[in-house]
Parts: C-alpha cells; sequence; structure tokens
C-alpha cells in the first residue's frame, strides 16, 4: 500500500509502547520507522518480542534513545510512551521538526504548570506547548483532535472515569461531589514497567488502596470534568490495586440534577450508540473487565438509586488499550483523516 504515514515509538519496549506495535502490525495506513528501548537496542522486535513476528517487523529493530533530533528518521508522527521528564524535552523537539506528537505520559495533561509541579515534581518548561496540547478523549474531544499538532493522551484512570460522566454531563448535578473508587490491575499502576510492590508476590491474595492522598490523576479528572461542565466539581478519586494485569473498574458517585429521573439517564446512554467504543449495558452488574481486555472498548452503566438520591455509574476498560494504546491509535487515526477505527478494531 502506497501513502503509508511514517511513525516512531520512544519508548516501545514499554507496555504501552508493546501495544501500540502490536496495533499497527494491522494497521493499513501505518509504517513503524523507528521505535527505541534502552532494554532491547539492537534487538529485532520479533527477537524481543516473539508475539510480535510480523511481515512488518521483519526488518525492523530497536533503536535507543535518541540524544538529537538528528538521531531519528522522517517521521510523520510520533507516539511518546516515555516518562514524563523525557516527553517534556522531546514533544518540543518534534513539533519544530514538523511531526505530530501523541504524548502518552503526563508531560501535557494539566493546563496548570503549579499542579504539574505538586502532582509530578517537575517544573513544566514547555508553556507554549502545553497551551497548543489537545486533551485526547476522544469522544469528547474529536473536532479538536483532528487539528491537533500535539495530543495529552489521557491517562488510564480519567478515561474510565470521565468518559461515562462526559455521557451523563447534562444530568448530574456538578455543585455537589463527585466520589470515584477505582480499581486497576498492575500494568496501569505501575505505568510502562513493573515497578517493585506490583509484582506477583505483592498483588496475589491482596487487595488495597494507594496513593489515595495524593494521586497524579485526581487533577486530571478535575480538570477534565470542569472542562466538559464549566464547573468547579469537587472530585474524590481514591485508586486501588487489583491483583491481576490488566483492567480498570471504576465506580462513581454523582448526584442528579433536580428533577431528572432514571429514563433520563437511560435516554442519555442510547444517545451515543453511534460511539464506536462505547457500549451502554442496562445493569450495572454487566459491567466486567473480562469483556473489555484486549478491547478498546469502554462498557458503563449506571443505577439510579431513588432511595439515597444518588446515581451509581459503572465504567470498565483496558488500561492498555482504551487507556492508553488504543485511545491513541484512535487519536492518530483522527489527525491523519483515517477512519477512527482503524487498526483498533
Amino acid at each position: 500500500m502506497t501513502n503509508l504515514i511514517r511513525v516512531g515509538i520512544l519508548g516501545a519496549g514499554g507496555f504501552t509502547g508493546q501495544e501500540l506495535l502490536r496495533l499497527f502490525a494491522r494497521h493499513r495506513q501505518v509504517d513503524v520507522v523507528y521505535a527505541t528501548s534502552s532494554e532491547y537496542a539492537g534487538k529485532s522486535i520479533a527477537e524481543a518480542f516473539p508475539s510480535l513476528l510480523n511481515e512488518k517487523y521483519k526488518r525492523l529493530s530497536f533503536s535507543g534513545h535518541p540524544k538529537s533530533i538528528s538521531d531519528t528518521p522522517q517521521m510523520d508522527a510520533v507516539f511518546l510512551a516515555t516518562p514524563d521528564d523525557v516527553s517534556l524535552k522531546w514533544a518540543p523537539e518534534f513539533l519544530k521538526a514538523g511531526v505530530k506528537v501523541i504524548d502518552i505520559s503526563g508531560a501535557f495533561r494539566l493546563k496548570d504548570p503549579s499542579a504539574f509541579l505538586e502532582f509530578y515534581g517537575l517544573e513544566h518548561t514547555e508553556p507554549r506547548a502545553l497551551e497548543n496540547a489537545v486533551y485526547g478523549l476522544t469522544e469528547a474531544h474529536r473536532e479538536k483532535i483532528k487539528s491537533a499538532s500535539l495530543v495529552a493522551n489521557p491517562g488510564c484512570y480519567p478515561t474510565a472515569a470521565t468518559l461515562p460522566l462526559w455521557v451523563y454531563r447534562d444530568l448530574i448535578d456538578f455543585t455537589k461531589p463527585i466520589i470515584i473508587d477505582a480499581k486497576s490491575g498492575t500494568s496501569g499502576a505501575g505505568g510502562r514497567k513493573e515497578k517493585d510492590g506490583l509484582g506477583y508476590s505483592t498483588v496475589y491474595e491482596n487487595f488495597r488502596s494507594y496513593k489515595s492522598a495524593k494521586h497524579q490523576h485526581a487533577p486530571e479528572i478535575a480538570q477534565e470534568v470542569n472542562t466538559l461542565t464549566g464547573q468547579n466539581a469537587a472530585v474524590r478519586f481514591t485508586p486501588h490495586l487489583l491483583p491481576m494485569y490488566r483492567g480498570i473498574l471504576s465506580s462513581t458517585y454523582v448526584f442528579p440534577k433536580a428533577g431528572i429521573n432514571n429514563a433520563d439517564f437511560v435516554k442519555a446512554a442510547r444517545s451515543v450508540a453511534y460511539e464506536p467504543f462505547l457500549r451502554y449495558r442496562e445493569n450495572v452488574d454487566a459491567v466486567e473487565l473480562k469483556h473489555v481486555q484486549h478491547t478498546n472498548y469502554c462498557d458503563f452503566a449506571h443505577y439510579f438509586d431513588e432511595k439515597s438520591g444518588v446515581v451509581l455509574i459503572v465504567s470498565a476498560i483496558d488500561n492498555l488499550m482504551k487507556g492508553a494504546a488504543g485511545q491513541a491509535v484512535q487519536n492518530l487515526n483522527l489527525m491523519f483523516g483515517f477512519p477512527e477505527n482503524m487498526g483498533v478494531m
């Protein structure tokens, strides 16, 4: 096929990078020309990951991380599956070179530099790029993403929590607290590599919350909720660690606006049936991780509790797909005018 776009992946050896390679193996419009990894530099893709033995990758080997932009080949787009400080350095360099950037780190998600310093421990040194970055919650910001040069791919927890809030946004009283109780597999909690405290021996037959007082995704969720509603919503977010590898189940508790009933919530949920990756379930008990693992779907449902006046919203995603690589490919497709589900379905 001609007119393939040339794509690079920095950090291609990590969890999300591997997922991107898997998706692009079947993407009809993408040629991966550059994949970096400090651990696998010099090894072929198939040698490092035998499951990725594919015609596309026969001649592709991992490179070491670049020292300058001159170390990189000509590309149309690059994915930064890198630590926040690395993305902060490289995103502006690629943008100057005319390369579109999809950043999977947290470097450009928070619009407030002081919040970035507080929750990520880094001073934001790229205010122009931050100002121009488009938050990549695909369904909510589709039109802006189409014309973006830099997309800040959302975190996995914020994707799971805010997508159904976007669906029900006109029905929720955002002057009252939003309570989000979310559970993730270790690949979501650990980021790009498995970390101490997230190994099998630690999580097996165990369940716990973590970073409950200060998690970097809390201000991201609040920021997006405020963007979608125009209100300064109060969000209480608590993450938990599941004894499994992939998937996020999010339980969110909200209060409906006065006069809103269950039929209104059902109507709103069914109104997004056109969305390729949102699946409404009519019963919250039908939302399960096994139904979304290895897919780009977000399954969601609600329960309108008339006795308490609280609405429970349950959603599930695969954190490595809809919460990372899958949504990133969705955004790439929009940026280059491809069908949104190409390479992701």
